[in-house]
């Protein structure tokens, strides 16, 4: 049975999703500003522990997808990490900045790259230097999340040590960033890659036949074409990260994936596998499933997913 329920969504314009109800989890803080001496509306996190248990919990700090663009923080696309709780996990669910929809169909210049990647970043040194207060164990924590939120996980991990990808006026500039595993699904990786893909498939066909247009959200996150502007897409893109200290990784991808080629999570894999050996990183590809398939949630995937992270923080 779900750890949580789900409150179907509202019709309404952008990326609407069903949200959680968290309303029967006891032992909870929601709506954290975690950059509080540099605040901002959509720099919030939410944070769930196990019903029992005084920690240090080990920790899953989780980001949701949405094309760089939508999606929300107590959205749907969390719940799979939720699971995880009654197995002895504390899991945050992290809201940042986004290229959100405007009136004029245009998107908030707020949430052009790196400034997303900034705020997640500022939610893992918080967690940190506020871990006793929350009970989670600064040494076990994991970055999870799915397509942009998988690229953010990733990302994330890959750049802790680097200055470049570094916001210090977000608060805890002296505290590490660093994370000790990282899941991604579906990820957003090399930015090029994506924008190519995008621009070749600018149409989704739904299941009653109806084309509905893309847009192109690598090129929309960055603000400029990415095949145009390589030099700033590679920038952007989650292999250039990657260097030794990389965490042991867990990635799967759909290989029928119509939205984020599995082109992007094979890059991150070789990469990974490049620079760290074929012991930091698992890919798991599976042939038909699609963009967000509700197989990845599967009872069988998230048991193998907890079972993966038991093994690496547990």
């Amino acid at each position: 049975m779900p750890y949580v329920g789900i409150i179907p969504s509202e019709p309404g314009p952008g990326f609407t999703l069903p949200t959680m109800d968290v309303s029967k989890i006891t032992r909870k803080w929601l709506d954290v500003d975690y950059t509080p001496q540099n605040p901002h509306p959509d720099r919030k996190l939410d944070i769930y522990l196990p019903e029992t248990g005084d920690g240090l919990f080990p920790t899953l700090i989780c980001i949701h997808g949405g094309a760089f663009w939508g999606g929300d923080k107590r959205d749907v696309q969390c719940a799979a990490y939720i699971e995880a709780i009654p197995h002895g996990f504390a899991v945050v669910c992290v809201e940042q900045r986004l290229r959100r929809m405007l009136p004029d169909g245009g998107h908030s210049p707020e949430g052009l790259f790196p400034n997303p990647v900034f705020d997640f970043k500022a939610a893992i040194r918080f967690l940190r230097a506020n871990a006793a207060e929350y009970k989670l164990d600064p040494d076990r924590f994991a970055a999870c999340g799915g397509s942009a939120g998988g690229y953010h996980a990733v990302i994330a991990a890959a750049s802790a040590g680097s200055d470049a990808l570094y916001d210090r006026s977000l608060g805890y500039a002296d505290i590490s960033g660093e994370v000790h595993a990282v899941v991604s699904w579906f990820a957003v990786g090399d930015l090029v890659v994506q924008s190519e893909f995008g621009a070749a498939n600018p149409f989704m066909v739904l299941h009653d036949g109806t084309k509905m247009p893309l847009d192109n959200f690598a090129d929309i996150f960055l603000g400029v074409n990415a095949r145009e502007h390589s030099n700033l897409a590679h920038f952007g893109s989650v292999p250039k990260w990657i260097t030794k200290d990389m965490p042991p990784t867990l990635l799967q991808h759909g290989g029928s994936d119509a939205l984020v080629p599995a082109e992007c999570s094979r890059g991150i894999f070789s990469k990974i596998r490049e620079v760290c050996g074929d012991d930091r990183v698992i890919y798991d590809e599976f042939p038909d499933y699609t963009h967000g398939d509700m197989r990845f949630s599967s009872e069988e995937n998230i048991a193998y997913m907890i079972d993966w992270l038991k093994k690496i923080l547990i």
